[in-house]
């Protein structure tokens, strides 16, 4: 009866990963089809492959421009919300008292407040930073913090204190303990939200678009806006544009993916 139902959990999961699988195959083929197969939004293989979608959204999309200030905006940010999230989860999840325990609501609260636009906007403004790329990274960073905290806080109470006390002893200083034996345990945890806050970063549509006053600031997904607008009839090159967008995001989260059950579930079981 158990291998019964192991066999129908495994017959679902398979059904389900297919349905997820469908549109990436759908996109995937669809970029290498001519324009009068694309739009026909089926799984059939193209007549002839197109390579030359790819050279056209190349040429014609600013891709590597959408690149490169994704790619900037993206590691700063993911930086930023490692080594803070980290430095505050380690406070949090050692200390003990009103201090920390309030530092560690402030951080859950940032959980269920809602982003505001127009406070944003104004703070931007007032600090000189609307329409840069440090103004929306610091968005980013802010935006992805409280979760970074909790995970770090809730992995950190489950590693015994005496490593710690250990090195102390051994003549260990603060820094030294924080960076060269607490965070290489905190290695899952780390990547889980490396990849979490990559992926949020690089994807996200909204805050580029609203706080950056320059279209040679874009990120990639306000270039496939932009290019969608422009070839909303060529499916073709639409469907390579996206493709080439999320490829960078498919191949971090396939080197890394391991990690993601791992550094979730143990912030999980050791808070």
């Amino acid at each position: 009866m158990k291998k019964k139902n192991n066999v129908l959990k495994m017959i679902l999961l398979i059904l389900i990963t297919c349905i997820y699988l469908i549109p990436i195959v759908m996109m995937v083929l669809g970029s290498l089809k001519p324009k009068e197969e694309a739009i026909r939004f089926d799984l059939s293989l193209p007549s002839v492959i197109e390579w030359s979608n790819y050279t056209y959204v190349l040429e014609k999309g600013h891709v590597l421009t959408g690149y490169f200030n994704s790619f900037i905006m993206t590691a700063a940010a993911t930086v930023l919300v490692l080594l803070f999230g980290a430095l505050a989860g380690i406070y949090v999840g050692r200390s003990r008292g009103r201090v920390s325990t309030a530092i560690y609501n402030y951080f859950i609260l940032g959980l269920t407040v809602s982003f505001q636009i127009a406070t944003t906007f104004a703070l931007l403004k007032f600090l000189n930073l609307y329409g840069s790329r440090v103004g929306v990274v610091l968005i980013y960073a802010a935006i992805q913090l409280p979760f970074t905290v909790m995970t770090f806080s809730s992995f950190i109470k489950g590693v015994p204190r005496e490593i710690d006390e250990a090195a102390m002893i051994d003549g260990c200083g603060p820094l030294r303990l924080i960076f060269l034996i607490i965070m290489p345990i905190m290695k899952p945890i780390m990547i889980t939200n490396l990849i979490v806050t990559a992926i949020q970063t690089w994807n996200n549509f909204m805050i580029p678009l609203f706080y950056l006053d320059s279209s040679e600031k874009w990120t990639i997904p306000l270039m496939v806006y932009n290019f969608f607008g422009q070839y909303s009839r060529n499916w073709n090159y639409v469907f390579a544009m996206l493709v080439i967008t999320i490829l960078p995001v498919i191949i971090l989260y396939l080197c890394l993916q391991k990690y993601i059950v791992e550094g979730m579930t143990s912030g999980a079981v050791k808070g």
